[in-house]
């Protein structure tokens, strides 16, 4: 087995997903997209109710790779308070914004604050996404460090934005803490398998905006094609826009909107963790022709930055072996994140 290489890692990525052909996109079929309801395990923690979302995780993750998840616990007014702090950010006065820009020379922080529209990052092409964002991070240590180091915009400038921010990636971060015990099961591992390897946590939280396009432009897009290089990622959207490969259908489909939900996906590294027993999605982000922009936030969760990600148990035996060396999150992600 050979080192893990992340600059091979990343341009082999890079490739792949400039030879997918997306010109072709399908409506989603009923049961396209599996949707996962929480409620019942999250208000009783029982066994039956873990077990059930874990068989319906299972199916999501190996069969689709993606998947709407219902009864989560963070209501439609928190959610909607998100995409209020995105929109207050975004529309303030371009010079405002630049003055946050990501690795802007003399911030001792790289991969945060404002990405401006036309970027060639997150990922890396040679054509501009057409979007613009607003991009926070978790620093290394534990649950609950301060989020001091990102490039905030100041108070008078837009006031209670930092806490409301704050309150919506704590409330993202809790959530996917809780699906952790669901994911170990449906891997066949005990539900308390991810906890070392999450102590420390770290994530991203992306508040991203899609300038309209005009109806004749259909190689514009809002983010390139590319798979996620995370353990998952919490999506909310809202309106659609979204569009992933069906690997059942063989087909690229538009992810709907479903109220109150989030779009869930498996990223690169739980890919390579489950020794490509989770599917890692492909996917890409239009931008709406009807005239006004749309907005999603994406959160991507990780694993604690130094922990060593070896191969899942009852993921590789004597006729699976590991098809992947032990890695970590800043081994892995020194290329595409600039870490």
């Amino acid at each position: 087995m050979q080192p893990y290489d992340p600059n091979e890692k990343e341009t082999q990525l890079r490739l792949e997903s400039e030879s997918w052909d997306t010109l072709n996109l399908e409506p989603a079929r009923d049961g396209d997209i599996p949707v996962i309801d929480l409620e019942d395990y999250l208000s009783s923690g029982s066994e039956p109710a873990l077990q059930a979302a874990a068989d319906q995780l299972l199916h999501a993750c190996t069969e689709v790779g993606f998947y709407c998840l219902t009864g989560h616990g963070i209501t439609q007014e928190q959610i909607d308070n998100a995409f209020t702090q995105a929109r207050r950010f975004l529309d303030l006065p371009l010079e405002t914004r630049m003055s946050l820009k990501m690795d802007r020379p003399g911030w001792p922080v790289g991969g945060v604050g404002y990405l401006p529209f036309q970027n060639r990052k997150l990922p890396a092409r040679n054509k501009g996404n057409a979007n613009e964002a607003f991009i926070i991070k978790r620093e290394l240590g534990p649950r609950g460090v301060s989020l001091d180091k990102n490039q905030w915009p100041r108070e008078q400038d837009l006031p209670g934005f930092r806490r409301q921010v704050e309150n919506y990636a704590t409330e993202v971060e809790g959530l996917a803490m809780k699906l952790l015990p669901i994911y170990a099961r449906a891997l066949g591992m005990a539900n308390n398998f991810f906890e070392p390897a999450f102590k420390s946590p770290i994530y991203r939280l992306r508040m991203t905006k899609y300038a309209p396009v005009n109806q004749d432009e259909d190689d514009s897009f809002g983010i390139a094609p590319h798979v996620d290089s995370t353990f998952i990622t919490i999506l909310a959207q809202d309106s659609e826009g979204l569009v992933i490969y069906s690997e059942r259908r063989k087909c690229w489909i538009k992810a709907p909107l479903i109220k109150n939900a989030f779009i869930i996906n498996t990223g690169e590294l739980l890919k390579q963790w489950s020794n490509d027993y989770f599917i890692s999605v492909k996917h890409f982000a239009n931008n709406n022709k009807s005239g006004q922009p749309r907005y999603s936030i994406p959160f991507f969760f990780n694993a604690t930055a130094d922990y060593p990600m070896e191969c899942i148990p009852s993921c590789c035996s004597d006729t699976r072996p590991a098809k992947y060396p032990p890695v970590s999150y800043l081994e892995s992600q020194s290329v595409v994140q600039g870490e």
